[in-house]
């Protein structure tokens, strides 16, 4: 589907469901509340959905907008699904976005299953958040103003690394000029995604990367966040978001793993890479996705068990 349908199908729904992804991150909420604020301008109807934890990172995504946690017994006109590869990631949402009266996805990640009734994926983007500032500007470009410009651009700069993933394009930059000239504080959003954490989870990874592993020469690096260390320390699951970075940041590390343990016999798996090194293959090995150079998935067995199987699948792509 081109953008120019797309345009068409929102401008004539009165009344629109957005859908962020489980485990969300910036892309899907920034873009989805952006959108949410910017279709409010032109007086439509709009709710934002996501079953997923508020966590510390987030947090300033919340300032503009809030998520609806009930929704209506009603249906919408249009349901959105915003960043989202697979139904299943709307978690229990997924009901109600099929009971749009017109359902469209809009992603940019590799494995997406197109599975709404219009999809407009674009997996060279940068992040989710390009395409909805194409959209916003083939709609009514004066309708984004700084709150709106902030979202989107938090979104962008946290999913291309602060610009630094290979997903990072000459359209993906033009768009954070393009941002910034509204007024965006690009030193706060940076210092706050990228450097900023709290005590807790400060005191998690000091504790975590004291057991760092490596393997194959150095170029596999591994953190495993227990229960042990996230009792000890006061965190959740949540604290260990984007920690990964820290060993995929070690000279001749090609493949960073952080392993954690949700409960007990499960786990949540965050893959960053280097180089021609495919994060979203050794993802897709246990179900999982994402991109060239950042994806997840979740395992369930026993610690030692989990390990070696991710350890194979990382051999494998190296």
């Amino acid at each position: 589907m081109d953008l120019v349908e797309i345009v068409k199908l929102i401008k004539s729904a009165n009344t629109i469901a957005l859908f962020s992804h489980i485990n969300p991150d910036c892309d899907t909420l920034g873009s989805a509340l952006a959108l949410r604020l910017f279709l409010t301008k032109q007086g439509k109807e709009v709710s934002a959905y996501c079953d997923g934890e508020r966590k510390f990172d987030l947090s300033d995504l919340y300032t503009a907008e809030v998520i609806d946690r009930d929704p209506p017994k009603r249906s919408y006109d249009l349901t959105i699904a915003v960043d989202c590869a697979t139904k299943d990631r709307l978690g229990r949402y997924g009901a109600l976005f099929d009971k749009g009266r017109n359902t469209l996805c809009i992603d940019h990640h590799l494995q997406d299953r197109y599975y709404a009734d219009h999809n407009w994926v674009e997996p060279r983007s940068g992040a989710t958040a390009e395409l909805i500032y194409l959209l916003m500007k083939a709609y009514d470009e004066s309708f984004i103003d700084k709150d709106v410009a902030t979202l989107l651009y938090t979104a962008l700069v946290t999913d291309t690394g602060n610009f630094a993933f290979s997903n990072t394009s000459p359209r993906t930059l033009s768009i954070a000029s393009e941002l910034l000239s509204l007024g965006v504080d690009n030193a706060t959003i940076s210092f706050k995604h990228f450097r900023e954490i709290p005590v807790d989870t400060f005191r998690l990874k000091a504790r975590v990367l004291a057991k760092a592993q490596f393997f194959e020469d150095g170029k596999i690096g591994v953190l495993f966040f227990t229960l042990d260390d996230m009792k000890a320390t006061g965190t959740t699951p949540a604290n260990t978001s984007n920690l990964v970075n820290e060993v995929v940041n070690v000279a001749g590390v090609m493949i960073g793993v952080s392993i954690t343990e949700v409960r007990p016999y499960s786990y949540k798996v965050s893959i960053r890479t280097h180089g021609e090194v495919n994060a979203n293959g050794i993802a897709e090995t246990f179900g999982g996705g994402g991109h060239k150079n950042a994806a997840g998935f979740t395992l369930n067995g026993f610690s030692g068990n989990v390990l070696d199987d991710i350890l194979k699948a990382c051999r494998d792509h190296l």
